[in-house]
């Protein structure tokens, strides 16, 4: 018992540094990640892996996170995160909704399994009110009635209005539509009083990928991306990672994201291994408005190819206009963008002499909000 407790004193001292880069005000660094290694009796005994997420997140992120929603974690490793976190960066991270001493708890006729964390950056978020746990069903089908508590709470940016009401998940996959319906639901109705500049946010591990095959969303992506109004953070600023099972879902304008996508997540190298889940993270702020659709899109003949022409869009909410999206539309599957340009016009080089071809535009603010599409024109390649 005193090695382990030394083992761990000692983990939380390591790579201790000077303060790091906090985040602006209006670009909210959340984290998602399922540490696999934090939750088990015999993880708990030797958490080597912990420092090795830590360093992999100061290093692949543009700030220091401000909000991490953490998935099969106990009050134990999730603390000691927190405490990596503080070391490292010089600000005070705690662990403030979550993270069960013991993740089991109930009756024998009602189970209930904890095994999510949520942890703030005290230097540039406050903690609104006490949180708790958002419970579904395990698994319809066990043996005995299982429940998941998934850990949720609210938080102000300091210096902000912005409100974050946010949960951190880790869903069944034989249940993950009903799931995540029922969370979503539950969050949305928790603090009514919280209404204006509210920002929710679901993180975490879905056991399931956004689409059951090429082009064929998931149900449950497509019910929040879709009726719910919430955004794919990675998705809105990558484009589809198929393979993926881990997200940040949110109600606010998406200003950067992006996944450990070096990291490999089947090394044996212990040197190297944090779980087998790849971190993903996102830059939330408060522009949820999309510019206005460009208009009066023109197509015409150049040299080079078919040189397309529109007037552009304004923006209104706050981040201003970033790119316009090029689509070429296809007699079968659906449209593809060819290119993005940051002027009114573009140029699309890639066509053959006698074929025709149609095309639509979207504009895109800095918040990753995207316009509905222009009416289509089309050309046929000319000399």
């Amino acid at each position: 018992m005193v090695a382990a407790s030394m083992c761990a004193t000692a983990l939380l001292h390591v790579g201790v540094a000077g303060a790091g880069s906090l985040s602006p005000t209006q670009k909210t660094v959340f984290i998602t990640a399922n540490l696999q290694e934090g939750f088990n009796d015999r993880d708990l005994k030797n958490m080597r892996e912990l420092p090795i997420f830590v360093s992999r997140v100061l290093s692949r992120v543009p700030h220091d996170p401000d909000v991490l929603l953490l998935q099969e974690v106990r009050r134990k490793s999730a603390a000691a995160v927190a405490q990596l976190l503080s070391n490292r960066t010089g600000h005070r991270y705690t662990v403030a909704f979550g993270g069960a001493r013991d993740p089991y708890t109930g009756t024998p006729k009602r189970i209930i399994v904890r095994d999510s964390a949520i942890l703030l950056n005290t230097a540039t978020m406050t903690k609104v009110g006490d949180g708790g746990w958002l419970e579904e069903p395990k698994d319809s089908s066990a043996n005995r009635p299982m429940y998941k508590g998934h850990a949720y709470g609210f938080a102000r940016r300091n210096g902000t209005a912005m409100t974050f009401a946010m949960t951190s998940i880790h869903i069944q996959e034989s249940s993950v539509t009903e799931t995540t319906r029922n969370i979503t639901n539950k969050l949305a109705a928790k603090r009514p009083d919280i209404d204006s500049n509210r920002y929710n946010v679901i993180g975490g591990d879905f056991n399931t990928s956004r689409q059951t095959s090429p082009n064929h969303p998931s149900p449950y992506w497509s019910w929040l991306t879709g009726p719910r109004n919430y955004r794919d953070s990675v998705y809105a600023v990558r484009g589809p990672m198929s393979t993926a099972v881990d997200y940040i879902f949110a109600r606010a304008g998406v200003y950067g994201a992006g996944v450990d996508s070096s990291y490999n997540n089947k090394t044996n190298d212990p040197a190297r291994y944090y779980s087998d889940h790849r971190f993903r993270w996102a830059a939330l702020g408060p522009d949820r408005v999309a510019p206005s659709v460009p208009n009066r899109l023109q197509a015409r003949n150049v040299s080079s190819g078919i040189q397309l022409s529109w007037a552009g869009s304004t923006d209104t909410g706050g981040s201003g206009v970033g790119r316009y999206e090029v689509y070429r539309v296809k007699k079968t599957g659906p449209p593809r963008m060819v290119g993005t340009s940051g002027s009114n016009s573009y140029n699309d080089n890639d066509t053959y002499f006698t074929k025709r071809y149609k095309y639509f535009v979207r504009a895109r603010d800095y918040a990753h909000n995207r316009t509905a599409p222009t009416a289509t024109i089309q050309l046929t390649r000319q000399k």
